[in-house]
């Protein structure tokens, strides 16, 4: 590898941290469900492609972890939120059906 190389991998490899600790800061702030499903995606897509070094490949696997747990919560919010609207309509059923539609 040339010097001139060498030292725009660096750069790049220094570009991606600092980007991917940017975006790990966003995920301690309140991010939308979307975002954070993006981000996910993102994380995904870097560690299958297999070409970042191990400390930054967990430093991505870490933070997606923290992003699945995120949306999941948010998921389950959702869907709890949906159930009280649901069975607030419906005062017979237990939420679960949408009588005859």
């Amino acid at each position: 590898m040339t010097e001139n190389s060498e030292k725009y991998e660096n750069i790049k490899t220094e570009k991606t941290e600092n980007t991917e600790t940017n975006e790990a800061k966003d995920t301690e702030r309140e991010i939308s469900f979307e975002k954070a499903m993006s981000r996910l995606e993102k994380i995904v897509s870097s560690l299958e492609k297999g070409d970042a070094e191990l400390d930054l490949s967990l430093k991505l696997f870490e933070e997606g972890i923290s992003l699945v747990r995120y949306c999941t919560d948010k998921l389950e919010k959702a869907e709890q939120k949906v159930k009280v609207l649901t069975l607030g309509d419906t005062p017979k059923g237990n939420g679960d059906d949408f009588g005859d539609m």
